[in-house]
């Protein structure tokens, strides 16, 4: 099994909005309104796995938080201030970067940042390309001579909206990125999303949406729901990615070994419109945790 970085998995990616977009019931924001509007330091790590294509990936966030409203109104409860740092460790390469996140109302969070990453020369990571519609399955990657060693930069904005009805979520989240290296090129193969870049720099699109039900427990819940999720890199039909997909999401409100709310995250999706696997499926899970104090 050719081993991957792992970054745009939808087990990730959920369980991710989940966390970032919180829009609590209403018992919970009775809960936290009475907690004074005080900064709250928090260190959240996700630990996944993925096949088809395969990888793994640990990463890490931590943050400086800081609530905008004590109000106890659904639309106010959760808007706040964040800025943090981010850390990922996979097979292939180590990433880390700064973001500012914003969040108005409850709803709807805004987060910008930059990721500077090394490439250690494996997995076919920043393998070079003569045009952006070259053929970049596996098999082409290797006739091309593999990996390569080096750096990239991502620079992103990503806004999510996150919605409640009873017990359906709503969620939609897009990132508008942009990225260049020091790849050979002129194009380079981009592992964590699976596609090919302008080493110059190039400009992609990914969105990611999500139809969830929550049951609720004594001691958490099971969110369980579809989704779909679509990349797009301008000039060509090989750039673009998209899958539709089951997710669930099992999350503790209590605490195990010493971290708040662990969860555990798992999801299943078809390409139905990719390069080299449509037609195909793909499987990942996600271990979460966190921190605060």
């Amino acid at each position: 099994m050719r081993m991957i970085p792992i970054r745009h998995m939808t087990a990730l990616v959920v369980l991710g909005l989940l966390q970032t977009a919180a829009v609590q019931p209403a018992a919970a924001q009775e809960q936290a309104s009475a907690v004074a509007l005080a900064t709250v330091t928090e260190l959240r790590g996700q630990l996944g796995a993925s096949v088809n294509n395969a990888g793994a990936q640990l990463s890490f966030d931590l943050s400086r938080r800081r609530p905008l409203s004590s109000s106890r109104h659904p639309l106010l409860s959760e808007a706040h201030v964040r800025v943090g740092g981010s850390a990922a460790f996979t097979p292939a390469h180590v990433r880390a970067g700064v973001w500012v996140e914003a969040a108005p109302v409850s709803s709807f969070v805004v987060r910008v940042g930059a990721e500077p990453a090394y490439y250690f020369g494996t997995f076919d990571s920043l393998a070079s390309f003569d045009s952006r519609r070259d053929a970049f399955d596996p098999d082409s990657r290797r006739e091309r001579g593999g990996a390569a060693s080096g750096t990239a930069v991502r620079v992103y904005a990503s806004p999510t909206l996150r919605l409640r009805a009873g017990r359906f979520i709503g969620l939609a989240s897009a990132a508008v990125e942009w990225w260049s290296s020091s790849a050979s090129g002129p194009f380079f193969y981009e592992p964590t999303r699976d596609t090919l870049l302008d080493v110059r720099g190039e400009r992609l699109m990914s969105v990611t949406s999500a139809l969830l039900y929550e049951y609720p427990f004594s001691t958490g819940r099971l969110t369980t729901g579809v989704t779909h999720s679509r990349l797009r890199v301008r000039g060509g039909s090989l750039n673009q990615i998209q899958r539709l997909g089951v997710v669930v999401v099992r999350q503790s409100e209590g605490r195990f070994l010493s971290f708040d709310r662990p969860s555990f995250t798992i999801s299943a999706s078809r390409y139905i419109d990719d390069p080299s696997k449509q037609g195909e499926w793909t499987a990942s899970m996600a271990i979460g945790f966190s921190l605060r104090r």
